[in-house]
């Protein structure tokens, strides 16, 4: 069973890929801008500064997150992660921007910023990502005809959202539907192509691949 957990910042996705994970027994996918930053041995603050004009630390980002989803038994759980993988299940979570900016508003990160700035904030986030994807993939994140669950996290608790997923994902395993996932190769080849490696990388488990030292070769790729 492959899951796969997509929704706006706010959306409480990292909890539900957290629950159901645990809940289905199955491996825990949800890596990140700051994981990157980690495994690239350089501060989140600096690639946050570079990320809006340098399109290697999405690029790296998905291609961790491919590469990941190769597996058989995993939940993903990220904006993107039902572009990028063949998934047995895909999740939308929504909820209201009103509702996303206050649980964003209490993070530690931003608790400072105050609730009007942080709405703000949300609201242009949402639009950069989604002019940002439609140039790198030529995906819109606003389309969810290929999700096969759409919840609004703003009504239920994250118990009840884990829940229904968990349900959903039960149906799916007793109900085999022939899926394809048709962004998924021009994905991997536009990943390819940028990072100058082979598409094999993103197929093939086996293939070995070190982000830190693509990045040392590559360095910049423009938006």
């Amino acid at each position: 069973m492959k899951i796969a957990i997509s929704g706006h910042s706010g959306c409480g996705n990292s909890t539900a890929t957290r629950n159901v994970g645990e809940a289905l027994g199955l491996a825990i996918v949800n890596y990140t801008f700051r994981d990157l930053a980690q495994e690239l041995g350089m501060s989140f603050d600096e690639l946050h500064v570079q990320a809006p004009e340098n399109a290697i630390f999405d690029y790296l980002t998905d291609l961790k997150l491919i590469r990941a989803a190769l597996q058989d038994k995993i939940v993903v759980g990220t904006r993107l992660a039902s572009w990028l993988m063949d998934a047995d299940l895909r999740i939308w979570l929504h909820a209201p921007l009103e509702d996303r900016a206050g649980r964003i508003n209490k993070r530690e990160s931003e608790k400072h910023s105050g609730y009007e700035a942080v709405l703000y904030k949300t609201l242009k986030r949402d639009q950069q990502n989604r002019t940002r994807y439609l140039k790198l993939y030529g995906i819109d994140i606003n389309d969810h005809s290929d999700f096969d669950v759409t919840i609004n996290t703003g009504l239920l608790t994250a118990e009840q959202v884990s829940g229904l997923i968990v349900a959903a994902a039960q149906w799916a395993n007793n109900n085999r539907l022939a899926r394809s996932n048709v962004h998924l190769p021009r994905i991997r080849n536009v990943i390819a192509e940028n990072l100058k490696i082979p598409v094999d990388a993103l197929t093939n488990p086996d293939e070995k691949i070190d982000l830190k030292e693509v990045f040392q070769k590559v360095k910049h790729v423009a938006i």
